[in-house]
């Protein structure tokens, strides 16, 4: 192999070539490289509208959910859902649930109050007397309108300390 080399000039000529070679690759990313670059005359500055918007609906959106709680999502006068799933013990509960959303989230609550009201809709009062989330769950429309916090479990007594030892006095020397 070092005799074919020889003959054509050697490790110059070899070098030489890589370096040509390695040239007409970086020449040709380069020229790539620049077509994927963005046309400066077709970048403009964003106007007004982008950050304020024409008028003020943009930014309302509906408190409430859009559609209407069913009968699938409404309980029954012993505070059950038809489709009575296990309660979740870590979910947490928000305004805007329905009435069996809570009930899986918290359990069967130990009072129901069902009350029609004007325009067809129902209230529904459901009221948890034990627990961490003890409290009155008010419903309209078969959604959680009002939540009032039930009574705050007693503190635990509070734990007696005992005074200190004292200490006793040694004998006066004789």
């Amino acid at each position: 192999m070092s005799l074919a080399l020889q003959r054509v000039g050697g490790w110059r000529v070899l070098l030489r070539g890589a370096v040509i070679t390695a040239l007409a690759f970086g020449a040709a990313a380069c020229a790539s490289i620049q077509n994927m670059m963005p046309d400066p005359s077709g970048f403009r500055l964003p106007d007004r509208t982008t950050f304020i918007p024409t008028n003020t609906t943009a930014f309302a959106q509906a408190v409430s959910k859009s559609e209407p709680a069913g009968p699938a999502d409404l309980v029954d006068g012993q505070g059950l859902c038809a489709g009575a799933l296990p309660v979740a013990s870590q979910r947490g509960v928000s305004l805007e649930m329905t009435e069996c959303e809570v009930v899986r989230a918290l359990g069967q609550p130990q009072s129901v109050e069902l009350t029609p009201q004007p325009g067809g809709q129902r209230r529904a009062v459901l009221t948890y007397t034990g627990g961490e989330r003890a409290g009155i769950y008010q419903f309209v429309g078969g959604r959680l309108s009002a939540i009032e916090r039930g009574d705050e479990p007693p503190p635990p007594p509070p734990v007696a300390k005992k005074p200190p030892a004292k200490k006793p006095k040694p004998p006066p020397p004789a």
